[in-house]
């Protein structure tokens, strides 16, 4: 029997592929991220380490009593052929959306409302080409304004928007809205700083 795991993280995307026979074998498959990096990773255990660094680099452990070895480097028809249904399974990468507003109200700004149909069109497409994903409506304000009326701000903001995509279609269950207020500012600023590009709600899809 064969076993598939997947580990995601900042190293990169590392493929795990454990045999049932004995003896236990696990083979550690090192592959690049969507995006074509590859990060680094060390297999340990209580008998040795091996890092790796190379794109389909290949780390063997045949038990718990002997250390990790480096064998042959995985070619990617291989790794694809192997991993074929793992690698489908995969996540997408997240896609963001940012709509902005004028100051101190729930309003889109003119550059956006005239955009507006073609931006929410694309969530919605985004959201529906990626069935397992949520929807994360944040909103955001400027540092004018207290910390509590910029956070009630930012959530009418995020309120606004989401109203706009379940109109359009979106299932209600999978948009979740939440707002930052004025504690995650796109350009930082003092307080009591006007600043339009910190007016804006994000939404992110993953």
């Amino acid at each position: 029997m064969i076993s598939f795991r997947f580990y995601l993280s900042a190293l990169g995307l590392l493929a795990v592929l454990a045999c049932a026979a004995p003896p236990v074998k696990t083979m550690f498959v090192l592959i690049p991220d969507a995006g074509g990096k590859t990060g680094r990773i060390v297999v340990k255990n209580d008998t040795g380490e091996q890092a790796v660094s190379s794109p389909g680099a290949v780390v063997e452990v045949k038990s718990g009593q002997t250390p990790p070895r480096l064998r042959n480097t995985m070619a990617g028809d291989e790794i694809e052929t192997i991993f074929k249904d793992a690698l489908g399974s995969r996540p997408k990468s997240s896609v963001r959306f940012v709509f902005y507003f004028k100051h101190d109200v729930p309003e889109f700004t003119d550059g956006t409302r005239k955009g507006l149909a073609r931006i929410i069109d694309g969530i919605v497409r985004a959201a529906r080409d990626c069935p397992p994903c949520d929807v994360f409506v944040v909103g955001h304000a400027d540092t004018t304004g207290t910390d509590a009326h910029n956070f009630k701000l930012g959530l009418a903001r995020a309120g606004g928007v989401a109203e706009q995509l379940i109109e359009a279609g979106l299932p209600a269950n999978r948009v979740d809205i939440s707002s930052h207020g004025e504690k995650d500012l796109f350009i930082p600023t003092p307080d009591d700083v006007l600043e339009p590009v910190n007016r804006r709600v994000e939404v992110i899809i993953r």
